[in-house]
């Protein structure tokens, strides 16, 4: 008896700092809005970059040689840069595969030499420029976008509604250098309006 009485006492007070919370936080949702990156997150796709990279340096000693970029995003991850052989393109994404918080892989791999440094440097201009051009566009939400250049083809990534995404590729088309826009893009459904909440 005494072990009901606890918890309905739990329940009771649970309820009532429930109610306190909704009074307090006002009007609007509490948590995160979709597709809104965490911290947590954001610590996950660092982790899953670096074990990648460790993983495929071990892998084969030929990707000494190679140029593989390992970008992860919310757990999606884009290979990117060059490999000597198709063999080697497989066995990277197969390393990837084996990290579990892994969602899914993007192999962009080419068969080809390593590009230069000045390519590369190049390259993360062209990415320092888009990312810029994001940030500082109205209402653009950037930190929901990553962006990651290999030869003058840029990458994509993140999670956006379908309007936000071409918001994206019409900023980046501006962006001098730019050869090629792959969307790596989770879509999202738009938000609805204010007039659909309020039954309006």
């Amino acid at each position: 008896m005494f072990k009901n009485i606890f918890v309905f006492s739990v329940i009771a007070t649970l309820a009532g700092c429930t109610s306190l919370m909704a009074s307090v936080s006002g009007p609007d949702p509490v948590g995160k809005p979709a597709g809104e990156r965490t911290l947590s997150m954001s610590i996950e796709d660092s982790s899953i970059e670096r074990t990648a990279n460790i993983n495929i340096y071990k892998a084969d000693t030929r990707f000494h040689d190679a140029n593989v970029n390992v970008v992860s995003f919310y757990g999606s991850v884009l290979l990117a840069g060059q490999v000597q052989t198709e063999e080697l393109k497989t066995q990277a994404e197969k390393v990837i595969r084996q990290i579990a918080e892994v969602k899914q892989v993007h192999n962009e791999l080419t068969v080809a030499d390593a590009s230069y440094y000045l390519e590369r440097s190049s390259d993360g201009i062209i990415s320092t420029r888009i990312r810029t051009a994001l940030a500082l566009e109205k209402d653009y939400p950037s930190s929901r976008t990553k962006i990651f250049t290999v030869g003058g083809t840029v990458y994509l990534l993140g999670k956006l509604t379908a309007a936000e995404a071409d918001q994206a590729v019409t900023i980046i088309k501006q962006i001098a250098g730019v050869k090629k826009i792959v969307k790596l893009v989770d879509y999202l459904s738009p938000p609805a309006s204010t007039e659909a909440i309020s039954g309006a």
